[in-house]
């Protein structure tokens, strides 16, 4: 698997050929980390695509789904096999999570840390 790199600034690298591209297990993790960012309905062309953060930070009673959304969402990565020690905390409008991911192109285990402040 190969995906376009991003900077600091989460924004696609360009102009470095081939170093401008993450690869295999990189790109796994990368790929998670991205589509833990999308919000629902905001891409044109795959409205369906992304987590709808507004009404899962918004809400009461919502981190229950909101760790069902990233659990599931980090499933369906390509490369993805298994989705393990998932721990999360909601503090206010700060939901951060951790798990561990298992993919096809290592033996080891990737350690996946995502804080959203939204």
């Amino acid at each position: 698997m190969r995906i376009r790199n991003v900077d600091l600034n989460w924004d696609w690298c360009f102009g470095h050929g081939v170093t401008d591209y993450a690869r295999d297990v990189n790109s796994v993790a990368l790929d998670i980390q991205m589509r833990l960012k999308e919000w629902y309905n905001d891409c044109f062309f795959n409205l369906e695509q992304g987590i709808p953060w507004d009404i899962r930070l918004g809400s009461h009673n919502q981190k229950g789904l909101l760790d069902t959304d990233i659990y599931n969402t980090a499933e369906s990565v390509e490369g993805v096999l298994n989705v393990f020690n998932f721990k999360s905390t909601l503090t206010g409008r700060q939901y951060i999570c951790q798990f561990d991911v298992y993919t096809i192109y290592s033996t080891s285990t990737i350690p996946i840390n995502f804080e959203g402040v939204f």
